[in-house]
């Protein structure tokens, strides 16, 4: 089973035994979780059997932790033989890393080019990496990404980061509070422009009024250092813009790791982006080939990739046929405040000819949310008015990811918005919010009095 970029993960049935490809060079290091340790004696029996080994560097292990590591020369030896050392000392591999994973055919794949492995079913995990826009002299640049932003030692004095995604938001306001100078450049023309306009100028109001510069409408084109500062040179709306920080984060974005895994030779469909494109049962055009996670183009959010995980082996091994569901996926943007939303939106709605009403509650209106004295945001819930049931959420929202289940479980079970409506929710809750909102479709909810069913 591939995972991650150049990564492949090996299930053994009696051991549940992993294997992860970490290195594409001649020398390596396997780590190695190991059972039957149980004193100093047990780590000097594993570490001289994998001493006379061809290639052998060094080795250490532990029996408090039950891990060992060998670190030796792939051109010499191979980690089948690595492990089958430590195997015959009377212990036993559960996991262990090695080199890279290519498709050779079907049903093969091959590791540091030279171990094979062969499987009837294979599931391609890779997930994805930020996505470096092809700015002029950006490669140059010492750029930060979010999995490089977090190496810094010192807090960034000032920082300009390149979209306006929830990567983006999230990051921008958290460094904001940290004490840097953040400034957000966007290529469209609002942040989160995946989402409708409310939302974005929503979350857009309050991050700028932290002090976070956002520029919309930015194409970045120029990129270089001087005298200890980023410079950042583009157009906007046609007039030139030039931006200046002590570094520069790439947000604009994600790829799928898709590259340099022979799928061409064995004819696997992608998509222009990259992505593996699937069916219903995670099935690529290969039969006996899946794709789960951020490689495919389905919602790219952990929890799915999890999901998909389970349903893929399900019915590659299990033959369960069963298919992906996504109607009632919740996402949270972790701002604040958050940003959540499950199922359609007006626009969505509209694309697929399904009548829709929305109503829409400022937490003005939500008890709450005034005694809490942060009213900000609101709650926006479309529905089928011929069905009365929920086709999608959006919150804008303090902790607007904890209102978004109750939606999710609506829309998930059929449940109308006649039935929200009359649901009994405690008082001075912003759960009440959610009932509020359901109100609001039949009645004017700022007439009403405190408790109003």
């Amino acid at each position: 089973m591939l995972a991650f970029p150049y990564y492949v993960r090996i299930f053994y049935p009696d051991t549940k035994a992993n294997v992860i490809v970490i290195d594409s060079s001649n020398i390596s290091q396997a780590n190695f979780d190991i059972l039957g340790m149980t004193c100093t004696a047990c780590e000097e029996h594993v570490k001289h059997a994998v001493s006379q080994l061809p290639g052998f560097i060094e080795a250490s292990a532990d029996y408090k932790t039950g891990k060992a590591s060998v670190k030796f020369d792939q051109s010499k030896t191979t980690l089948v033989q690595v492990t089958k050392a430590i195997n015959e000392t009377g212990y036993k591999v559960t996991h262990h890393e090695l080199g890279r994973a290519e498709f050779i055919d079907e049903k093969t794949i091959i590791v540091g080019g030279k171990d094979e492995y062969t499987a009837l079913k294979l599931i391609i995990a890779t997930g994805s990496t930020t996505s470096i826009p092809a700015i002029k002299g950006l490669i140059e640049t010492c750029y930060l990404t979010n999995d490089t932003l977090f190496d810094l030692e010192q807090l960034p004095e000032s920082l300009t980061i390149i979209g306006g995604g929830y990567i983006g938001l999230e990051i921008a306001q958290a460094y904001q509070r940290f004490g840097s100078k953040v400034r957000i450049v966007e290529y469209f023309d609002r942040v989160l422009n995946s989402q409708t306009a409310d939302i974005a100028d929503e979350i857009t109001k309050y991050l700028s009024s932290e002090g976070i510069e956002i520029h919309t409408d930015v194409k970045a084109e120029k990129v270089y250092s001087q005298k200890g500062k980023v410079i950042l040179e583009g157009t906007q709306n046609g007039s030139k813009v030039i931006f200046e920080s002590t570094h520069i984060l790439i947000a604009a974005g994600r790829k799928p790791n898709t590259q340099n895994l022979g799928l061409e030779k064995i004819n696997v469909q992608t998509l222009k982006s990259g992505h593996i494109i699937v069916n219903e049962f995670l099935e690529t055009n290969v039969k006996n080939i899946y794709a789960i996670g951020d490689c495919n183009p389905n919602p790219p959010f952990v929890y799915a990739a999890a999901y998909e995980g389970k349903l893929a082996v399900q019915n590659a091994f299990a033959g369960a046929q069963k298919k992906t569901d996504y109607t009632a996926m919740p996402w949270v943007i972790f701002t604040d405040p958050q940003v959540a939303g499950v199922g359609m939106e007006e626009e969505e709605a509209r694309k697929n000819n399904l009548p829709f009403e929305v109503s829409t509650i400022p937490l003005s209106e939500v008890p709450r949310s005034q005694a809490a004295l942060d009213t900000r945001g609101f709650i926006k819930l479309i529905r089928n008015p011929e069905t009365d049931k929920l086709l999608g959420a959006r919150i804008v929202a303090p902790e607007g990811g904890e209102l978004i289940m109750e939606i999710c479980l609506a829309i998930k079970y059929g449940i109308t918005v006649s039935e929200l409506a009359s649901a009994f929710h405690p008082y001075l809750t912003l759960s009440e919010a959610i009932k509020l909102a359901a109100i609001g479709f039949g009645k004017d909810v700022s007439k009403l009095s405190c408790c109003a069913a």
